[in-house]
């Protein structure tokens, strides 16, 4: 809107002069016209006065005319402009109301796929549910893997010992051959010893043998030769102990000390190994 169309606010405004009214004091302030019909003549003002007031009115006259001459113009583009904001308000409306029936339907476009993804996330429930159970196991594997890696590892280094182990084989094989000779040598050498003694051990039973049978024997001379002492001492009672004497002290043996040696000669073979 131009400067000519803007409107004075109201305590700037001027009544308009209505029909057939030039100015409400045509007397000017402060002369009120005489009241009758006809004032008196000597009352008038003098006519330089009234050709001044006359002027006046005159010059108030043109000034009120101009201003109803802009205020014409000022109404006129006021309406102008109040039908081009009508205008402008109609499209607005009309535009508001294109808006609105596309808002409301892309409301309805996103109701809709609001809708559809509330559908799809409680049809991707179980999916979930099975996600979860993959993230799960997945968790295992990885738990399985480390704990196959590490024993990957501790069979690499147990791999690496048997490696440097193989590569002692061949000393441990020489190792090996010398203490298996030696164990056949000791082997053998045990086997001879083995028959020696069991060689041996017979001689010994026989000789056990012979030794029992020997002092069986001996046992038998033993008791003969006491009943043959007791026989002698009685008949050396009856004839003389002089003679016995005599006859025991000339064979240098005395009896007890032939039957001690006896015993102890089968006692001896007896421990015999």
């Amino acid at each position: 809107m131009g400067s000519k169309g803007r409107i004075p606010p109201p305590h700037l405004r001027r009544p308009l002069p209505g029909p057939g009214l030039v100015h409400p004091d045509p007397f000017g302030p402060g002369i009120l016209p005489p009241r009758g019909p006809f004032p008196p003549f000597d009352m008038l003002p003098p006519p330089e006065i009234m050709e001044q007031k006359i002027a006046a009115q005159h010059v108030e006259m043109q000034k009120l005319g101009s201003e109803n001459q802009r205020l014409a113009a000022t109404h006129g583009t006021l309406r102008q402009e109040l039908a081009a904001a009508q205008h402008e308000l109609q499209i607005l409306h009309a535009q508001i109301g294109a808006i609105t029936s596309e808002r409301e339907k892309q409301m309805r476009s996103l109701t809709e796929k609001i809708d559809k993804m509330e559908a799809e996330l409680k049809a991707a429930e179980p999916v979930k549910a099975e996600l979860q159970k993959a993230h799960a196991e997945a968790q295992n594997l990885v738990l399985a893997r480390e704990e196959l890696m590490s024993k990957v590892h501790q069979l690499h280094q147990d791999l690496h010992r048997a490696h440097v182990d193989m590569q002692h084989l061949p000393v441990l094989m020489a190792e090996l051959e010398s203490l298996r000779q030696e164990y056949q040598h000791c082997r053998a050498t045990f086997d001879y010893e083995k028959k020696f003694y069991n060689d041996h051990l017979e001689s010994l039973q026989v000789m056990e043998k012979n030794y029992i049978t020997m002092a069986r024997e001996v046992e038998k001379l033993r008791a003969e030769l006491m009943n043959t002492t007791n026989l002698d001492s009685r008949t050396v009672g009856q004839y003389g102990g002089a003679t016995g004497n005599n006859e025991n002290g000339a064979s240098g043996h005395p009896v007890g000390q032939n039957a001690y040696e006896v015993g102890y000669g089968i006692h001896k073979v007896r421990n015999l190994p």
